[in-house]
């Protein structure tokens, strides 16, 4: 498939107030396209605005909350009113709450799906019949290395981006011939302020388990995604493809690894109230690309990397050698 052109094409990008969807917004205007920005902060979104602004794209905001229809159905009505045609959305919108499963109340587990979920298939049936009249659209999809994996504290979030991936590729199915593509990117732990504005219920800051990546690698990826779509798109080496081989090949390690550390790699030393989060209003805190919680340094990804991949080619001479043995 040919290199797509995205000068003077149009972006809806719905959870642009922070994190991969304000990032790719700026990605998304150095491309050349013209954007519609969606969150539930207007005063963020006018900040996003402001800056998309210097660098020479157009930029629409128009507010929401992805968990109600109506917002949905407003957003995209504003955005084809202003631009007269939208070419790609963008689903980017996500909570979280940490939590044990049990600890969770029946409304928190709904409002994480609503928004985490739900979001992503009221923008995508929202945006469908333009497409669809248009004969041309692209839905791209910020899905998680958590879609196909698990960690403890995050049911409710993991079983919400499962069942986005889930939906995504059956919907490519459905559209297969109509000129309308469906992509997924499996982001990695990424330096985001979503882990200043997630609710923690045991009281202590969350933070995402390691490696953390740069916003700007998911951000990138989407843009890759949007120039060739992808139905699963996998950004990165240590916390993805290694982590799907790991999976296939030797899941009692991860397993082994989360069941014993996967609860105390995901708090940092810091109180906070178990009360507080973004979950139900927004919060002030954590505006732009990044969070509180830095990125990995490359020098530690690239020696974790080695280190890994040198510890499984040691088991597996290892196997080798004892199954020769054997024989």
């Amino acid at each position: 498939m040919s290199k797509r052109d995205l000068r003077g094409r149009v972006a809806l990008i719905t959870g642009a107030s922070s994190g991969v969807g304000w990032q790719t917004a700026l990605r998304m205007a150095e491309a050349g396209m013209r954007l519609c920005v969606t969150a539930r902060r207007q005063e963020v979104l006018e900040r996003l605005r402001a800056e998309l602004i210097q660098r020479g794209s157009d930029c629409l905001v128009s507010p929401g909350d992805v968990a109600m229809e109506e917002d949905a159905l407003r957003v995209v009505a504003d955005c084809l009113r202003v631009y007269g045609r939208i070419d790609v959305l963008v689903n980017a919108a996500a909570v979280q709450i940490y939590a044990p499963f049990e600890q969770y109340t029946w409304d928190e587990i709904e409002r994480v799906f609503q928004v985490t979920c739900f979001g992503y298939l009221r923008f995508a049936r929202a945006v469908l019949p333009h497409f669809r009249q248009q004969g041309s659209g692209h839905i791209i999809n910020v899905a998680s290395m958590l879609s196909v994996g698990a960690a403890p504290l995050l049911s409710a979030y993991a079983a919400a981006k499962h069942a986005v991936l889930g939906w995504a590729l059956s919907l490519r199915l459905e559209l297969y011939g109509t000129g309308i593509d469906v992509s997924n990117v499996l982001v990695p732990s990424v330096a985001t302020p979503m882990f200043d504005h997630a609710q923690m219920k045991l009281g202590w800051a969350p933070q995402p388990i390691p490696p953390t990546y740069d916003p700007d690698v998911a951000a990138r990826a989407v843009l890759r995604c949007a120039r060739r779509p992808n139905p699963k798109s996998v950004p990165v080496f240590l916390q993805g493809r290694m982590t799907l081989w790991m999976q296939r090949w030797t899941p009692f390690v991860g397993d082994f690894l989360l069941r014993r550390w996967g609860t105390l790699l995901q708090q940092r030393n810091r109180h906070v109230d178990p009360d507080r989060g973004n979950l139900w209003l927004p919060v002030r805190e954590g505006i732009g690309p990044y969070g509180s919680v830095p990125p990995t340094a490359r020098w530690k990804l690239v020696t974790a990397g080695l280190g890994l991949l040198a510890a499984l080619g040691l088991a597996g001479w290892g196997a080798k050698r004892a199954l020769r043995a054997a024989l």
